[in-house]
């Protein structure tokens, strides 16, 4: 959730990873513009910051993030992308958000205040297959297989963006929340569909494998929709090797159980302020996962791309692997042993 402040300040959601200083603020429908410093914290499951920093993840997030955005707009997205000024940070166009809806309709230099989630595959620990046992799944939007798990086409759904917790919402309902027009909801899920190609044939041309992940968008002055945050980095996309993830899911495997006691603590009403920080990880793993983000970015902003770099990530895995006392546990959560190739798909 974005906050202005008096100072002219804006932080991020609280249990975020970045954060944002603001250099010209947004005003009568003109985008101002902003910093992004993207941090080594991180969160899962919604808990809010966890009690480790992974040691170059900022700088490693930033370095990826800065390549996605070049992918993007040579695929024709427009996004909100200035410049590195950094090593962990970027420069943005700034627009306004409204985050208790009192605004009207989304104009121009406004946030559309939804999450566009993408999915290009169904392992075993995606949410379609919990909300679809629990009867919540709107089963019009899931397209058929091609080759199970991989679906024959890109899955795109919308979530709640400025709620405690996000919720998964049907396109007349996120019509609704955007505050937009269900043609603008068609042309978001279709730069999401874009957006989803793109990563999917950049992770090929490196030996990875793109299961799904999430993009967010915005108007610009003209009310034009242009991609904002951040995309392609591995805290919003699941990226695998050889069926073993290499994002943010190695971090949330490592906090078991721990979806639940979030879920519970949002059904009993307990506040966010009274929940018990979980237990630190142990250092060799937080080094473990630190080389793997490390690799990871090393492959991903590689010009022209290397078999060395997805070697290097490889070392990384195995290196995680060990360190955690886990074999094929890992690969069989996600079900992903075999990954066709985008040709086949």
């Amino acid at each position: 959730m974005l906050m202005l402040h008096a100072h002219g300040r804006k932080h991020v959601k609280r249990w975020s990873s970045k954060d944002l200083e603001v250099l010209v603020p947004p005003s009568d429908g003109r985008p101002g513009e902003g910093v992004f410093v993207f941090s080594d914290r991180y969160s899962v499951f919604d808990f809010g910051i966890m009690p480790d920093e992974i040691p170059g993840k900022g700088a490693a997030s930033c370095a990826m993030a800065v390549r996605s955005f070049e992918l993007f707009e040579a695929a024709g997205i427009r996004t909100h992308f200035l410049e590195q000024v950094a090593e962990d940070a970027i420069r943005i166009q700034l627009l306004d958000v409204d985050t208790d809806r009192t605004k009207g309709r989304t104009g121009p230099g406004r946030t559309i205040p939804l999450q566009v989630i993408y999915r290009l595959a169904l392992p075993q620990e995606s949410s379609v297959h919990r909300r679809a046992a629990a009867g919540t799944l709107d089963q019009s939007t899931v397209p058929p297989y091609r080759d199970a798990p991989w679906l024959s086409e890109p899955m795109v759904e919308f979530t709640t963006k400025y709620e405690e917790t996000d919720r998964f919402i049907s396109r007349s309902e996120a019509a609704e929340v955007g505050a937009v027009e269900p043609e603008i909801l068609e042309v978001v899920a279709d730069l999401t569909t874009t957006a989803a190609r793109t990563l999917e044939q950049h992770c090929g041309s490196i030996g990875l494998a793109l299961v799904d992940g999430k993009a967010e968008f915005g108007f610009d002055a003209d009310r034009q929709p242009i991609m904002i945050d951040h995309a392609g980095t591995p805290d919003e996309n699941r990226f695998y090797l050889d069926g073993i993830p290499v994002c943010k899911e190695l971090l949330r495997f490592l906090h078991p159980g721990l979806r639940e006691v979030v879920q519970g603590y949002v059904a009993e009403g307990r506040p966010r302020a009274q929940w018990p920080l979980p237990k630190p990880l142990a250092p060799e793993v937080v080094a473990a996962v630190a080389e793997i983000y490390a690799a990871l970015t090393a492959a991903w902003t590689a010009a022209p791309p290397s078999a060395a770099g997805t070697q290097r990530l490889a070392r990384a895995v195995e290196n995680f692997i060990a360190v955690c006392g886990i074999s094929s546990e890992l690969g069989q959560r996600t079900g992903l042993a075999a990954v066709p190739s985008i040709s086949a798909r």
